[in-house]
C-alpha cells in the first residue's frame, strides 16, 4: 500500500491529468459559468460545469484522503494561532452582522470558581478609540453587557449628544460627545449609580457606559474612587486567577476597604489580562483592570489592603 507521502506527491499529477487546478481561479470560473448559465438550459449549464466540478472534487478528495491518513498515523496539536475566536458582544468583530453570541442582560454572572479566567466586559476599541460617551468632561466606556438595559434603570436625562466624532479628544468642552451614540440621542443617568454609569441608545437599545479615564482625563475636582465607582450594593466579586466572593456581606466589606484605602496614582490607565468584576444588586456588572496591587478604570489606584483582604476572605 502506498505511503501517505506518496499519495500526497501524486496530487500534482492528478491536477496535470485533468488540465485544471483547484484554486481561486477555478472557483471564480465555476461561479462565473454558473451565473452565465442561469439564462441557459439546465442541461447546457451542467455540461459546461461538470468537468470543472469533477476536477475540483477529485483534487479536494485526494487532499482530504491524504490528510485523514496523516491524522491516523500521527495526531498533531492544532497551532494556537490557527484557532480564531471572537469575544461575545464585540460588535466590531463581524462588521455589519449581529452576533448571535452577544451577551444578554444578566449573563455576566459571577459564580464560584477557585481560579476564574480573564474575561473583559468593556467594548473593544475601534479606530483607536473605545466606544464612549463624554458628559461635561467625564468619560464613559460602553459595556458589552447588558445589550438591552431595562428602561426601569434609567434615571434623569443628562442631555443630548450634540457632537458625534471619531476623535473625542479633539472635541474639547463640547457638552455631550460620543463616537458611538448618534447625534441627537438622549443620555441618561442610571438609577442608584450616582454618575458611575450612564445610558444611551445604540442601534435601538439602551446600553450602559461605565465611568473610565480617557487619555489623561480622569478625576474632576475633589472626586475620589467612590465617586467614579458607585458600588455599595455589591453582591459578588471576581478576581482573575485568584477566586470569587459570592457572599454579599463579604463582597461589600471588601469594596469598602477598596474605596476607603485606594490611593490615586495617575489619571491614565491601561488594559491587562487580569480584571476585577463587580456584580451589583441591580443586575449590572462593572469592571476594573488589575495589574499587581493596582486597579484601573477611572485612573490608576493602589490598594494593597484590598488584595490582602481578598485573599484572606478566600481562605
Amino acid at each position: 500500500m502506498k505511503s501517505v507521502e506518496e499519495r500526497l506527491h501524486q496530487l500534482p499529477e492528478i491536477a496535470e491529468n485533468t488540465g485544471l487546478h483547484a484554486n481561486e481561479a477555478m472557483k471564480r470560473e465555476i461561479l462565473r459559468m454558473a451565473r452565465e448559465g442561469k439564462k441557459a438550459a439546465p442541461s447546457v449549464t451542467f455540461r459546461r460545469l461538470a468537468p470543472l466540478l469533477c476536477a475540483f472534487v477529485l483534487l479536494i478528495g485526494a487532499v482530504g484522503f491524504g490528510l485523514s491518513a496523516l491524522n491516523r498515523d500521527s495526531v498533531q496539536p492544532v497551532p494556537a494561532q490557527l484557532t480564531k475566536t471572537i469575544a461575545a458582544g464585540d460588535e466590531n468583530a463581524l462588521p455589519g452582522t449581529k452576533l448571535a453570541l452577544d451577551v444578554p442582560m444578566g449573563s455576566i454572572v459571577i459564580k464560584s470558581s477557585s481560579n476564574p479566567s480573564y474575561r473583559s466586559i468593556w467594548a473593544r476599541s475601534s479606530g483607536g478609540n473605545f466606544p464612549m460617551v463624554c458628559v461635561d468632561g467625564r468619560y464613559y466606556r460602553m459595556l458589552t453587557n447588558p445589550t438591552a438595559l431595562p428602561e426601569s434603570l434609567l434615571g434623569s436625562q443628562l442631555g443630548q449628544v450634540n457632537t458625534f466624532t471619531s476623535e473625542p479628544a479633539l472635541a474639547g468642552n463640547a457638552g455631550i460627545v460620543s463616537n458611538k451614540v448618534n447625534q441627537g440621542e438622549n443620555v441618561y443617568a442610571v438609577s442608584g449609580m450616582q454618575g458611575a454609569v450612564v445610558a444611551a441608545k445604540v442601534d435601538g437599545n439602551y446600553r450602559a457606559f461605565q465611568r473610565v479615564s480617557f487619555g489623561e482625563n480622569g478625576l474632576m475636582g475633589g472626586e475620589d474612587l467612590a465617586a467614579t465607582l458607585k458600588a455599595n450594593r455589591v453582591v459578588a466579586l471576581e478576581l482573575t486567577g485568584v477566586g470569587t466572593i459570592n457572599q454579599a456581606d463579604t463582597a461589600r466589606k471588601l469594596m469598602n476597604i477598596l474605596t476607603e484605602n485606594a490611593s490615586f496614582l495617575r489619571s491614565g490607565s491601561s488594559e491587562t489580562n487580569t480584571s476585577l468584576l463587580i456584580q451589583l444588586e441591580n443586575g449590572l456588572t462593572l469592571q476594573m483592570a488589575v495589574n499587581g496591587e493596582r486597579i484601573m478604570a477611572c485612573g490608576t489606584w493602589a490598594c494593597p489592603e484590598f488584595f490582602e483582604a481578598f485573599h484572606e476572605a478566600l481562605q
